[in-house]
């Protein structure tokens, strides 16, 4: 891959001396990388929220800075404790109507933190690179499968056989090695979470690589206006635990698509949000906030201040190295619906010049003179 001229373009953009000598010394993979990264930023940030309802977005523009943001962190960090400890005693049913009410709080607030003006800030690591562990079955995985229980007698529907002669990838609108699901990431709504706590998988090698988190799912990473998950350690229950939260009349609404929205369900909405203000759900949350203030102030004033431990136990992290060689080797094939004039030889990608020691020495002394989270950042992708 040939970046020279785009880098020529950055470092002409770039209004920093240290951000252009970055750019000038960069290997291209992690330029390429970063520069996706960013355009991925971009697209959801552009995209996130705009299909939001209205109580979505009432939600979000009517919030006190100092009220809803802090319900929604100590809602998240109370489903996060709960899950933690449902997963320890292993109680997977428990474990995962954590896990999905957690999902649809982060659901929301991720929309709702666009029409907020600033007031509420989540930031987390998207969780669709586990998730893919659940929604892994390519179109060739399929068809092998129909194929071999065809071939051993077993009983395939008339429409799995029409599905076989008729599908995307025999239409060449799809590659064999493409997945025929697309992950929701927040929006995903099943009843098993457990690839939560797997590796992240191997299609998202790229994308480990530029954020870092090869492990099981960091929920303790996940933030709110700056303040970090306060995952407790909590002991086993049998019973599902509630949060105040849950109830605030915001998450019966916010999933309905606007096209679906009525006046009279809007009017629903407003007049249920007016009536949880002063419900016995309110009174509970400030009277926890009040005897846990009480019992600790110190601990209460510093909550989210620090990341807490893990909440999954570790694995066996991907090998992104070699999931980028696989992923570059076994690019599929044209399939045979595609025409000669379709169907386009792979090319290799030119060899990376190696850099020189002086290159090298001189990278260095750019990431030692970046500040600290972006020469963390620097020194992860150059290794050193």
């Amino acid at each position: 891959m040939k970046l020279d001229g785009f880098r020529e373009l950055l470092i002409k953009k770039a209004g920093d001396v240290s951000v252009a000598n970055l750019v000038r010394f960069m290997r291209d993979d992690v330029l390429s990388d970063l520069v996706i990264e960013s355009l991925e930023k971009m697209a959801r940030s552009n995209s996130k929220g705009d299909s939001s309802n209205l109580a979505v977005r009432d939600f979000a523009s009517e919030m006190d800075p100092e009220h809803e943001p802090n319900m929604l962190h100590d809602a998240l960090s109370h489903h996060a404790s709960h899950y933690k400890a449902a997963l320890n005693s292993g109680n997977k049913p428990i474990a995962n109507a954590h896990a999905k009410q957690l999902f649809r709080i982060m659901d929301m607030a991720d929309q709702a933190q666009k029409h907020s003006d600033g007031k509420l800030k989540v930031d987390a690591v998207s969780p669709h690179a586990w998730e893919r562990n659940a929604k892994g079955e390519t179109f060739s995985d399929k068809m092998e499968g129909i194929k071999q229980r065809i071939s051993g007698g077993e009983p395939v529907s008339d429409k799995e056989k029409e599905w076989l002669s008729d599908n995307p990838v025999t239409r060449g609108q799809k590659k064999p090695g493409q997945f025929i699901n697309d992950t929701k990431a927040w929006r995903f709504r099943g009843n098993d979470y457990s690839f939560l706590q797997q590796a992240p998988h191997e299609s998202y090698s790229s994308e480990i690589r530029r954020h870092g988190h090869n492990n099981a799912y960091p929920l303790e990473a996940i933030t709110v206006n700056g303040k970090h998950l306060d995952v407790e350690d909590l002991p086993p229950s049998q019973h599902y635990a509630q949060h105040p939260f849950d109830s605030h009349p915001v998450m019966d609404h916010f999933e309905e698509p606007i096209k679906n929205r009525t006046p009279e369900r809007d009017a629903q909405y407003m007049k249920a949000r007016d009536e949880h203000a002063s419900s016995p759900a309110m009174d509970k949350y400030f009277s926890n906030m009040e005897s846990r203030q009480e019992k600790d102030p110190q601990a209460h004033a510093t909550r989210g201040q620090q990341m807490s431990a893990p909440v999954h136990a570790p694995v066996t992290p991907l090998d992104t190295e070699s999931a980028r060689s696989m992923s570059q080797e076994s690019a599929p094939a044209p399939t045979s619906a595609q025409t000669p004039a379709t169907a386009v030889a792979p090319q290799a990608a030119p060899a990376a010049a190696p850099q020189s020691d002086a290159q090298r020495e001189a990278r260095r002394k750019v990431i030692a003179g970046l500040p600290p989270e972006l020469r963390a950042k620097m020194s992860k992708l150059y290794g050193e």
